[in-house]
């Protein structure tokens, strides 16, 4: 019934969590776990083969003979994925609730219009230790036209009716981008409604964004700019989803000459893709909307941190390893 697919690169001390919290699922149906370890030079694949032995009904172990890179590692997982429903969850993170497969496939069998379901996340910030839960506030109901808006979507909680999306024929850009994650996303949606279970029932890890450079962050925002212009192409035929990756595409390129910092090429190049769509724009005027957006106050960010810290207390990562 669900295929899950797990990529995996160097995860030895993460993977085996990963592994326990797919076959402890309840759930009423079959499962299959596709485990692709994309050439680990440390354990990660030992580790996999010893659980397959243990669940050999359930595990399937692949080993990719040369590194093929996140993209296509996990373009190699979903060709041996044969469910009628597909399930994510990757190395590091893992699910905490056994009935997480259980209520997702029984809402999407009674639900034959839903492209889509997904829930809410443990966000764990691995800098510090610190947690907060994800999607404060989400609708529960949402169509291609919302998440043309904004990636809303972690991919651990994500299960995709599989047969939507031809996954031995996916676009070639595809292979080319280094977070593929939204645009799965935005394929499946573009078959059928989005639904959401509040319930939190996986914990995703978070590297500290703290501890990016401006090149770094320039480099992320620069790649997620890429997949909306594919996405644009993609969906022509769709106008509201277009203008809407439009608007998603303005403000990344704002974030852009926000973390351009002292780089005047880069920034001038962010500046010059703004007024393309906005020619009446001077760069002057959007390098204060940039400095605007990209500086929040002092007195809302040590209140924001207070707040994660405050839930970090009350959800304790044991814990949540425990929800029913």
């Amino acid at each position: 019934m669900v295929s899950v697919a797990m990529i995996a690169y160097n995860k030895e001390r993460l993977i085996a969590r990963a592994i326990e919290g797919v076959v402890r699922q309840r759930a009423p149906f079959a499962i299959e776990l596709i485990i692709v370890d994309d050439a680990s030079t440390d354990a990660t694949l030992g580790v996999a083969r010893m659980w397959q032995e243990r669940y050999p009904d359930i595990i399937k172990v692949f080993a990719n003979k040369t590194n093929l890179g996140l993209q296509a590692n996990y373009i190699e997982a979903f060709s041996h994925c044969t469910g009628k429903y597909l399930a994510i969850c990757d190395a590091d993170d893992y699910w905490c609730s056994p009935s997480k497969l259980r209520r997702q496939v029984r809402y999407m069998e009674k639900n034959p219009g839903c492209a889509i379901t997904f829930h809410r996340v443990v966000n764990h910030y691995t800098a510090d230790s610190t947690k907060s839960l994800s999607n404060g506030g989400q609708r529960v109901d949402t169509t291609i036209a919302d998440l043309a808006r904004s990636n809303y979507i972690t991919n651990l909680s994500v299960v995709y009716r599989r047969s939507l999306v031809d996954l031995r024929n996916l676009p070639e850009w595809l292979a080319d981008d280094r977070s593929p994650d939204y645009a799965m996303h935005m394929l499946y949606a573009a078959g059928g409604t989005i639904h959401y279970f509040r319930r939190p029932m996986g914990v995703y890890h978070i590297a500290g964004e703290g501890a990016w450079s401006m090149t770094e962050r320039y480099r992320r925002l620069e790649m997620s700019l890429s997949v909306r212009h594919r996405l644009m192409v993609h969906f022509a035929h769709m106008p509201e989803v277009v203008a809407r990756l439009r608007g998603a595409a303005e403000s990344i390129l704002l974030a852009m000459v926000a973390a351009s910092g002292n780089d005047t090429v880069r920034r001038d190049s962010a500046i010059a893709l703004l007024m393309a769509d906005n020619p009446s724009a001077t760069p002057e005027d959007i390098i204060r909307a940039a400095t605007s957006k990209a500086s929040a106050p002092p007195l809302l960010r040590r209140l924001l941190t207070a707040i994660r810290r405050a839930v970090s207390r009350l959800m304790p990562i044991s814990a949540a390893r425990l929800i029913p």
